[in-house]
């Protein structure tokens, strides 16, 4: 592949600096709108050197570790051989566009990425190529990238369920995104210009705290409110509605642990759990220097609407 540079001589500050220089695989799917945890504004923020340091949390951890040992179950069953490549690669036209492959399929057009999840909610059948979106975005981000024509995702799933889904090469999602990931380095990185913030945590990350003052609103902002107080009364009725049929299957159900259909199918289950709590009130009655002392002020804005 041209246009390569090695990782194996960077410390991990260089390798993430180097990432930072451009566009990478787990970008494409957040500029797009398509990641669950990151957005457009985390992108920016962290290509302009301004985002938070990020702690490896244990999802972190477990993937990192567990990366070999699913790289090698991949290779078991299919027969397929693998190679790390240690290189970032970059885009034959748009240099600032990289990947970091996981891995290259030897003697195949394919790579592979190798991921693992808590949940299986966002997988389908593994005949499919039902896989979440922003892990998608990722993989044709870097076919775009190599050239190579498909991509095979290995996942252990609830650290018990493997799977590998064969991802196609979709020239026109490659397209699309290309052009939307050229427009977000030169529009927004290049020239500085934030994205807008599309979520809660946005918000929170652009305006922390507040200044005291009042805003006169126009008739737009005026009719969105007004939107937004209908939708949270239609919630609230669903509210009721979900209690009262709760309660209405609960009274059939009586003591009984599992609700069937006439086929056997499980309708519902209303099983006992138990659970240890922390009683707070009870340490603020009997100890209250200890609750004091534990105590940490946080700060934070609430939305009300009147």
């Amino acid at each position: 592949m041209k246009n390569e540079q090695s990782i194996l001589d960077m410390t991990r500050d260089q390798w993430l600096e180097a990432r930072r220089s451009g566009i990478g695989g787990s970008d494409a799917g957040a500029i797009l709108g398509k990641n669950k945890w990151r957005t457009p504004l985390d992108v920016y923020q962290d290509k302009i050197g301004s985002a938070p340091a990020t702690e490896e949390n244990e999802a972190m951890y477990w993937g990192r570790n567990l990366e070999d040992l699913v790289a090698k179950e991949y290779e078991i069953r299919t027969g397929n051989k693998i190679r790390r490549n240690n290189r970032i690669v970059k885009h034959p036209e748009h240099d600032f566009i990289i990947a970091n492959l996981d891995r290259e399929i030897v003697g195949k057009d394919g790579i592979l990425e190798v991921k693992t999840s808590r949940v299986a909610s966002d997988w389908g059948d593994p005949t499919t190529t039902e896989i979440p979106a922003s892990y998608l975005a990722q993989v044709q981000h870097y076919m775009a990238v190599t050239g190579a024509e498909f991509a095979d995702v290995a996942v252990l799933i609830s650290g018990s369920d493997f799977r590998i889904y064969h991802i196609p090469r979709h020239e026109e999602l490659i397209a699309a995104m290309i052009a939307a990931e050229v427009k977000f380095w030169n529009e927004n990185v290049l020239a500085g210009v934030q994205p807008d913030p599309i979520s809660a945590t946005d918000m929170k990350t652009l305006w922390p705290v507040d200044n005291g003052e009042t805003l006169v609103t126009n008739n737009g902002t005026t009719k969105t409110v007004a939107q937004l107080k209908n939708v949270k009364q239609q919630i609230k009725d669903l509210k009721v509605d979900e209690k009262d049929l709760t309660v209405e299957i609960q009274k059939v159900m009586a003591n009984n642990s599992i609700l069937e259909d006439g086929d056997g199918h499980t309708l519902a289950t209303w099983k006992e759990r138990k659970s240890c709590r922390f009683n707070t009130k009870r340490l603020k009655d009997e100890a209250m220097d200890i609750y004091e002392k534990f105590l940490v002020e946080t700060s934070g804005r609430f939305f009300i609407l009147k």
